[in-house]
C-alpha cells in the first residue's frame, strides 16, 4: 500500500530503517537476503523480485498467525507481542482491508461481511 505502485518507492521505516519497492520489503532482511543473492537495489528495479521477497515474509507471518489479517498487519507491523503492536498490525490490516474491498467493489465483486472477514487482532492477554 505504501509504495502506491512504484516500483523504485522508497518508504521510511523509523524504527528499522527503510522500505524498498512495491511490498516495501524492509532494510532489516537485506543481510539475509544477500544470502540469496538479493540485493537492495534489485528491490527496486525489479517488480517480480520484490513481490515474490515480499511475498515470502508475508508466508513467514502467515505461519505464525495463520492466514489472517493479524498476520497482514504483523507483515507491516512485526511479530512482537506488545499492545502497541497489537494496535499497529490492527490498524496496517484494516487500511489493507478498506483497500481490498475497495478494488473488489470496483470491479463488481462483493465481498459477505462475516466476523471471520474483518480485521480482528487479539489482545496480548489473548495470545
Amino acid at each position: 500500500k505504501e509504495s502506491r505502485y512504484r516500483v523504485n518507492a522508497i518508504g521510511i521505516n523509523p524504527v528499522t530503517g527503510y522500505g524498498s519497492g512495491l511490498m516495501q520489503v524492509d532494510s532489516q532482511h537485506f543481510n539475509e537476503l544477500a544470502r540469496y543473492g538479493i540485493k537492495p537495489e534489485h528491490l527496486t528495479t525489479d517488480p517480480c523480485m520484490n513481490i515474490y521477497t515480499g511475498a515470502y515474509y508475508l508466508a513467514i507471518a502467515f505461519k505464525k498467525w495463520g492466514v489472517s489479517w493479524e498476520a497482514v498487519g504483523a507483515y507491516n507491523a512485526g511479530f512482537r507481542k506488545t499492545e502497541r503492536q497489537n494496535q499497529r498490525r490492527l490498524a496496517y490490516a484494516s487500511e489493507v482491508y478498506r483497500i481490498y474491498t475497495g478494488i473488489k467493489s470496483s470491479k463488481g465483486i462483493r465481498i459477505p461481511v462475516t466476523k471471520k472477514s474483518l480485521p480482528e487482532i487479539n489482545s496480548v492477554q489473548n495470545n
